[in-house]
């Protein structure tokens, strides 16, 4: 099984912006690629975004598969001390009217959008500033956002 250029973009921006990630990548010859906060690293989370930048145009992938330790499979979600991540498909603009017209980020959660134009993509993160969500609060608003910015993206590349 190949690993999928988005995939790639998406675990690098993720590695890039949340702290304490790290990604278990097998190469197309068999190799074991250890990338961010582990003592076992052979890159950082940066170098391992300018490694995805630079060969995720290529025709093949590189990777035939990829582990992010930190992140749930289930939800694509990334959970720190009350913070939940997730890679929007779309740049920063469209992401913050998505989650702004979509209301899962509604006070007194902060959703905060990172873009990163050269992967053509952006990180969100949500976090609740009154400390009164319980973490499957935070979870359910999370997923939903992340789910609305998927449809959205989906509207916009099928209209497009």
């Amino acid at each position: 099984m190949t690993v999928t250029s988005p995939q790639l973009r998406s675990a690098a921006a993720l590695l890039a912006a949340v702290p304490g990630l790290v990604a278990r990548v097998t190469t197309a010859d068999g190799e074991t690629l250890i990338a961010g906060e582990d003592e076992q690293a052979q890159l950082c989370g940066d170098r391992f975004r300018a490694l995805v930048l630079a060969r995720h145009t290529a025709a093949e992938s590189f990777a035939t598969a990829l582990v992010l330790d930190g992140v749930d499979p289930a939800t694509g979600l990334a959970r720190r001390d009350g913070v939940r991540w997730f890679v929007s498909p779309m740049p920063a603009k469209p992401t913050v009217a998505c989650l702004r017209a979509s209301g899962h980020t509604a006070a007194p959660l902060q959703a905060l959008v990172r873009d990163d134009a050269e992967l053509g993509l952006s990180v969100v993160a949500i976090r609740d500033q009154s400390g009164a969500s319980s973490a499957a609060a935070l979870d359910e608003a999370a997923t939903a956002a992340y789910g609305a910015c998927l449809v959205e993206h989906l509207l916009l590349t099928t209209t497009s």
